[in-house]
């Protein structure tokens, strides 16, 4: 997959089959899409593109609102290589692209350095100025500049339409195992790993401690997770929160990698959950602690084995 902002000399695609949006945390919704555009691409002999925007619109359009990305850029990238797409194209978003009328987005940006066999975009598909162009103006617009229009309806699992909005609700509620379901993979966030307190390690349990990239992760408590370093997959559990035993402030994620003993201060690891155990608790003592770490560990590994033993037969 060739990555390119829509300024780069190159952008100039003989034909294309495109698929637009923000895609954050390409969920099953964007698979889905991209699906159909490089199945598109492929009956068309054209090249596929996903075009994207960053930083994210709502970034630029409203700062004063937060919104937790369920994916940094980089991840986006690596998630949107997986689908097979030929290009991923993004346009730098700016407060003078966020002005743009959506005629002159369709016109100087898609036809002109795109050149569109088909585009593929949502039912809720918006652009343009305060998303003043629709599917009805990009329907016109495709008669004018000569290229097919496909409108696809929402992915809908157990009732519930899969959106962005629905699996950051979902994380931050710590409903990681529903997560899975809308998003196609376990939640997982990144980052690269700190000296901590080392609390842990003077309790028997040395946890990596990480600060994420990603904005987004789960409520306080205890949790099964797994942990990758350097393409290595190993069985964790990670707390997230600030340790109110010891009275912190600073909240953190911490994992206890199972049967690893590597030093890995300053790499990168992504930690993927799986599963809730419990809230986080303030413990009288350090032994009530250590008590409660040996109880989750535990736990931990009978919820691994039975997930494996489902992976397997499934």
């Amino acid at each position: 997959m060739e990555v390119l902002e829509i300024n780069q000399t190159g952008v100039n695609l003989k034909n294309s089959v495109i698929t637009i949006g923000s895609f954050d945390g390409i969920h099953l919704g964007h698979r889905r899409l991209m699906e159909m555009t490089k199945d598109s691409a492929s009956e068309l002999n054209s090249a596929s593109v996903v075009l994207t925007f960053h930083p994210h619109p709502l970034k630029v359009i409203h700062p004063e609102t937060k919104i937790n990305l369920i994916t940094t850029f980089e991840k986006k990238m690596e998630l949107i290589e997986e689908t097979g797409i030929d290009y991923l194209i993004y346009i730098t978003f700016t407060p003078e692209f966020a002005n743009m009328e959506p005629e002159d987005f369709v016109k100087n940006i898609i036809v002109k350095k795109l050149n569109p066999l088909k585009i593929i975009v949502g039912h809720d598909f918006g652009f343009g100025v305060n998303k003043s162009g629709n599917i009805a103006l990009l329907e016109k617009l495709s008669k004018e500049f000569g290229f097919e229009l496909a409108v696809v309806e929402p992915v809908v699992i157990d009732n519930e339409i899969v959106s962005s909005t629905l699996i950051r609700r979902l994380v931050i509620i710590g409903k990681v195992c529903a997560v899975k379901r809308f998003l196609g993979r376990d939640y997982s966030v990144h980052g690269r790993v700190v000296k901590g307190c080392g609390r842990g390690k003077q309790l028997g349990f040395p946890t990596a401690n990480i600060i994420p990239e990603e904005e987004l992760f789960p409520k306080d408590g205890v949790y099964v997770t797994q942990v990758r370093i350097n393409d290595k997959t190993y069985d964790s559990v990670t707390n997230v929160g600030s340790n109110p035993t010891f009275n912190d402030v600073i909240r953190r994620i911490e994992s206890y990698i199972f049967d690893f003993d590597e030093d890995i201060y300053d790499k990168e690891i992504e930690v993927f959950f799986l599963e809730r155990l419990r809230e986080e608790i303030k413990f009288d003592n350090i032994n009530e602690l250590e008590a409660r770490i040996r109880k989750d560990i535990e736990l931990a590994n009978l919820i691994l084995k039975r997930k494996y033993k489902k992976a397997q037969h499934s």
